[in-house]
């Protein structure tokens, strides 16, 4: 198990578990009142937490560079994982906002195997502007929970605001895709794969830059068809 990180400020509560051999665990944390806690079971199994000071580690579950997380330090955090199964894949990046009504958090569990799970927030600004009294990076929650194999569940949010995204997946197979732009998206989706996988791709976006609009979205799909399932949902 490797462990990297940087700095941490105010108050923080770090707890890492890993039971097994080759787990590899990243965290590069700047700022504000932290809470981490990543427990793995199985082995080769990757987390990765950044927030800011982006560098070659901090990528996305692809193994690629995203440039998210390299706003302003984090105010509240909370981060958690879990995992229990092997070669899982699970990267947070937190980075949104200073100063500001502020709460981040992220919650992944995972149970199979090869799975891989994103959350990233970014934010490179405060307080309040002229779409919305509301302060610039307010909440952005996102809790994903998988327990089959082969799943990939992708959550990017940027801009400013509130979102929140709560995924769960349970069969195998199954990818799931949310981008969400903000000043309020929320989105619930549950996905199964009773024979057949199934692809979501929501994309809740303003009509500019930043989302005037609330946008909503609840997602529940099953999928017995061999073939897989299709769902794709863009708001403006």
């Amino acid at each position: 198990m490797t462990i990297g990180w940087a700095t941490t400020q105010a108050i923080a509560l770090i707890l890492i578990s890993s039971n097994c051999l080759a787990n590899e665990i990243y965290v590069n944390q700047i700022g504000n009142d932290f809470t981490l806690e990543v427990v793995q079971d199985g082995q080769d199994n990757y987390f990765q937490y950044c927030a800011v000071n982006n560098d070659s580690n901090c990528t996305d579950v692809n193994g690629n560079a995203h440039n998210r997380a390299d706003g302003v330090a984090s105010d509240d955090t909370v981060v958690t994982s879990s995992t229990v199964g092997d070669d899982n894949t699970v990267v947070v990046a937190h980075a949104t906002g200073q100063n500001n009504t502020n709460e981040n958090i992220t919650n992944i569990d995972i149970t199979g195997d090869r799975n891989k799970a994103q959350s990233i927030f970014s934010n490179h600004s405060n307080g309040s502007h002229q779409f919305s009294n509301m302060d610039w990076g307010g909440l952005k929650e996102s809790n994903i929970e998988i327990d089959g194999d082969d799943n990939t569940v992708q959550v990017r949010s940027d801009s400013y605001g509130e979102v929140e995204a709560n995924i769960s997946v349970t069969g195998d197979d199954n990818d799931v895709i949310v981008y969400q732009r903000s000043m309020r998206n929320v989105a619930n989706i549950d996905v199964t794969n009773a024979g057949g996988p199934v692809s979501v791709n929501v994309q809740q976006l303003g009509s500019s830059y930043q989302d005037t609009g609330l946008n909503s979205a609840s997602i529940t799909s099953y999928c017995s068809n061999s073939n897989g399932c299709t769902v794709n949902m863009t708001q403006y």
